[in-house]
């Protein structure tokens, strides 16, 4: 393997185009790694903990877009061209219809249309907390898409943001729903009661496509950022975003859903909620003490599934959701073994992770903090019980999401299937706007790939999946049921019925 370095001076592009691009050279030029982020000294470390470093890259500054290509050395000149082809035909002045030149930062923004009222913001961390700043000052709610934020910045921003009762919804915020709209990775699901409030990017898509499969809809649903109920931020974004759904009239239930709060932010939301007028449920991961939620009145649910259902139901008593529980029959002749999970979903592989812990014996593992489980790095090689989640940093460095491009998912999924002591796979597949079109045929053509490579000893191997999406997604959710199933694996009703059937997969009972 050979690296090149591609520089320009004084540029950037949003972070969705890099990701675009880092597909584009690996499927059309053949290279095996792209790497594409401004050259900050953070940036320079990714680079070198990832073996892409270079003395170009050493020498670039902070405003550089500096693109890494590794590749075999009969496919790197290639692999590069399509790089800087597609750097040469960004739109750098995109234009309308019209020839209008579009706006590139929120003040020209602005200037062209001073009725904006939010912006989803995609840029590189150093830029991106500037161009939040100034869409706040002007009165704009922000979709805050970009990472690399720090915790101070993103306490001055949401600060700020709070005092003009304005929504900062992440950093790194993925999904979300207003006003009927679907931004980012979020799914195409019906209008109706629930409001939803979400520090989890996926979890916010389980719960409003579990919702949308029992024939509930969502009024609104904010996602808010991983780390805003953390006492460091304060539940800032969520308390604004319950401030929203106090007066919003579309909503009557309100959902709050996320990691355990800190002590003082679980004390201010469970004040607000008291006084908030509506029906309030909560779900924090991983918890099990909800003894103050429940004497405020507040209702709780264990999994994500459960917790659908309880809101469900609270709209309409007759609601169930459909497909097979965790308690579907197990294939005859089952052998047990290790479960490994490969997941796209960070709050999808935290859910079946924990839901694992207390029931898999021997040593378990992931790259996610999980009680019960060892911390490793996603490349470390072990013996034992795994759960990946595949969005995390190391995973992503000059890749697109897996939600976009699944390909390093599937190649896990092959290890996984060729591992004699592996005795099941559990994968979730999240679908919607902005994910890969075609994850149920990528899962499928893996399994063929195991079986090519095991000499026919991964056949009949369990593989279980979940399907987060909804009907109104392009493919559907059940297109893409119909395709994994034709192919031999097992579809369950949700992540958490995935993870309960996999794991009785795993012990052979």
């Amino acid at each position: 393997m050979k690296i090149k370095t591609i520089i320009m001076p004084n540029s950037y592009r949003d972070s969705v185009f890099l990701m675009k691009l880092s597909g584009q050279a690996r499927e059309r030029g053949g290279a095996e790694t792209v790497s594409a982020m401004m050259g900050t000294a953070r940036n320079k470390d990714l680079f070198e903990a990832s073996g892409l470093m270079t003395p170009e890259i050493r020498t670039a500054n902070a405003n550089d877009l500096v693109i890494a290509v590794r590749a075999d050395a009969d496919k790197l000149d290639t692999a590069a061209a399509v790089v800087v082809a597609m750097l040469d035909e960004a739109p750098e002045k995109r234009q309308d219809a019209a020839g209008v030149s579009a706006p590139r930062s929120i003040d020209g923004a602005l200037a062209w249309d001073p009725k904006l009222n939010a912006a989803i913001i995609s840029v590189a961390g150093d830029y991106a907390r500037y161009e939040a700043a100034r869409a706040v000052t002007n009165g704009m709610d922000v979709m805050l898409y970009s990472d690399n934020i720090s915790i101070a910045d993103e306490l001055a921003l949401k600060t700020m943001a709070f005092r003009k009762k304005l929504l900062v919804m992440g950093p790194d915020c993925g999904t979300a729903i207003i006003n009927k709209t679907p931004l980012a990775f979020a799914n195409r699901v019906r209008p109706g009661p629930v409001g939803i409030i979400g520090a989890s990017g996926t979890g916010l898509q389980e719960v409003c496509c579990l919702l949308d499969r029992m024939g509930v809809g969502v009024s609104q649903a904010y996602g808010t950022g991983g780390r805003d109920l953390k006492d460091d931020i304060g539940g800032l974004t969520a308390l604004t975003a319950l401030e929203r759904l106090a007066d919003d009239p579309g909503t009557e239930i309100v959902a709050v859903i996320g990691k355990p709060p800190g002590n003082a932010t679980r004390a201010k939301l469970l004040e607000r909620c008291r006084r908030l007028g509506k029906k309030v449920f909560m779900h924090y991961m991983g918890a099990s003490d909800y003894a103050a939620e429940n004497k405020a009145g507040i209702e709780t649910a264990g999994n994500l599934s459960d917790f659908s259902i309880l809101l469900a139901k609270h709209v309409n008593p007759a609601a169930a959701l459909d497909g097979k529980t965790g308690d579907h029959p197990l294939s005859a002749g089952l052998r047990p073994g290790f479960l490994h999970g490969v997941f796209g979903g960070g709050t999808l592989c935290q859910e079946a992770a924990e839901i694992a812990a207390s029931r898999l014996a021997g040593e378990k593992f992931s790259n996610l903090k999980v009680g019960g489980f060892k911390h490793i790095a996603g490349r470390d090689k072990v013996e034992g019980h795994v759960f990946l989640d595949l969005g995390e940093d190391e995973f992503t460095v000059g890749r697109p999401h897996p939600m976009m491009a699944p390909e390093l998912k599937m190649d896990r999924l092959v290890e996984a299937l060729v591992n004699p002591r592996v005795a099941v796979a559990l994968i979730d597949m999240v679908i919607g706007y902005g994910s890969n079109s075609d994850q149920a045929n990528l899962v499928l053509r893996a399994l063929e790939k195991a079986e090519q490579l095991s000499g026919g000893a991964s056949r009949g191997k369990p593989v279980v999946a979940s399907v987060c999406g909804a009907e109104g997604d392009a493919p559907s959710r059940s297109g893409q049921v119909a395709i994994l199933e034709g192919g031999g694996v097992t579809v369950l009703a949700s992540n958490a019925h995935a993870a309960m059937w996999a794991v009785r997969a795993a012990r052979g009972v």
